[in-house]
């Protein structure tokens, strides 16, 4: 068990604050999870197991909150696993699952008075830097991470840490992909394989305008994935593993103008419905093959068999293309961190982490991350088991996770320095539409956004 000595100094006030502002700015789950389970239902749902646990441990109940309906059906899963192969305890899981705003702003007020938190919790991405400023309330959980760190892919770890120590753990790799519809491409007379670079994906989709109805891809102004997929891709991002603001770099400059000129100056994109790719009538356009492309993290897989069926059969998964003088072919996106608040009671933090590090970081619970939730784990070793090395037919009846796995070298880290909460915000509320649907220049944009960054410390 890690001391406490790890935590930093507390400063909460303003974080409560940041907190309520960035409930009203934010309006849908970036995590990829799923985010219709957590956004059609508002009100709080208790998910608590009826069945009592088995063997003769001692029995703990711990409560966990979630935004995800899915991720409290894996979790309980994992329960009655743990309860089978574990002596010491069975766990009771209190589950509840609440609208995603809801939960983080109760989260934060809980933390913030001292009184009110569950004991386990999943924090999304975006908030999670949140709860890393001052005295942090959440217990370490690098012990746990060391016990499985030679398997992990360490990039997955960078988000949920602060100096060095590790808080979170996520429910998936995220890796970012390309997206094509090969009946698109093929009608335009484009080998999806012939595509490596980002100057040879614009020479096909200027083939794609040319011989189709279709563009070759859409951009979000309403939301961060499109730019700051690119943006970490070519070696930028929010922060720097030293935790210095770097949302001002040449790198994401390069990026950003990239995107603008597909829409703008090469006008093989266009901006997606609503603006954003998780939009009812974007998917309407994606499955009627109004886009021969989309650049999302894997778990968007869900979204083509929840809400496209049109296109069984002719999405192939590639990685993205290249940047000339980057090192990186993907990065991650999205994500969940699955953290213990130090509101448990003493007498159950073991329990607690034995059961998250059963739930999250064994070899089992990581192929049920592809089994149960469909996504791409962040463990090497169970890319070789036959659960993950079948090919999928709605895919191209290609191994897709095999596929993945061979990004795994050149894999872009994603670091979330003490603003990353604000600084999503700009991406996702100012500079993508400054950018793209004004035409403003990305530098400039960028510098304006990370001069508000720097003016709030």
């Amino acid at each position: 068990m890690l001391a406490l000595t790890h935590r930093r100094r507390l400063g909460f006030g303003s974080v409560l604050l940041t907190g309520v502002l960035l409930a009203a700015a934010c309006s849908s789950d970036d995590d990829g999870g799923a985010a219709t389970d957590a956004d059609d239902d508002s009100t709080e749902a208790d998910d608590s197991t009826d069945e009592q646990p088995s063997g003769e441990g001692q029995d703990v109940e711990l409560e966990f909150w979630t935004f995800v309906d899915a991720h409290t059906d894996f979790m309980q899963a994992r329960v009655e696993e743990f309860n089978a192969a574990n002596d010491e305890y069975n766990i009771t899981l209190d589950a509840s699952t609440a609208d995603f705003e809801e939960m983080h702003d109760r989260l934060l007020i809980a933390l913030q008075t001292g009184t009110g938190a569950p004991d386990i919790v999943d924090i999304e991405i975006q908030r999670f830097a949140t709860f890393l400023r001052g005295e942090v309330p959440l217990h370490p959980l690098t012990d746990i991470i060391d016990n499985h760190r030679d398997q992990l892919v360490e990039e997955r770890t960078a988000p949920y840490r602060a100096e060095g120590v590790e808080y979170g753990i996520d429910y998936h790799l995220g890796a970012w992909v390309m997206y094509y519809n090969n009946a698109v491409l093929e009608e335009a007379g484009v080998d999806v394989d012939s595509i490596v670079t980002w100057d040879d994906y614009i020479a096909a989709g200027e083939q794609v305008v040319a011989n189709t109805d279709s563009l070759m891809t859409s951009v979000e102004t309403t939301d961060r994935f499109t730019v700051i997929g690119l943006m970490l891709q070519n070696g930028g991002g929010t922060y720097d593993e030293n935790n210095e603001l770097i949302l001002d770099s040449p790198e994401n400059a390069e990026a950003l103008q990239l995107v603008s000129d597909m829409v703008n100056v090469h006008e093989i994109a266009g901006v997606a419905e609503g603006g954003l790719h998780h939009d009812e009538g974007y998917y309407e356009a994606l499955n009627s093959g109004n886009y021969a492309s989309v650049w999302m993290p894997l778990w968007y897989v869900t979204r083509f068999k929840d809400f496209m069926p049109d296109t069984e059969g002719d999405i192939l998964i590639r990685p993205l293309p290249e940047f000339p003088n980057s090192d990186f072919i993907s990065t991650m996106g999205g994500g969940t961190g699955t953290a213990i608040t130090t509101q448990i009671e003493e007498d159950k933090l073991d329990a607690a982490k034995q059961f998250l590090e059963f739930a999250k970081l064994t070899y089992d619970s990581q192929v049920a991350l592809y089994t149960d939730l469909g996504f791409d784990p962040f463990r090497n070793d169970v890319y070789q088991d036959p659960a993950l090395t079948e090919t999928d037919p709605w895919f191209g009846d290609e191994p897709v996770m095999t596929n993945v796995q061979a990004m795994f070298d050149r894999l872009a880290p994603e670091f979330t320095g003490p603003r990353y909460p604000e600084v999503i915000l700009e991406l996702r509320d100012l500079v993508a539409f400054e950018v793209i649907e004004e035409g403003a220049d990305p530098a400039e944009a960028l510098q304006r956004a990370a001069d508000k960054i720097r003016a709030l410390d």
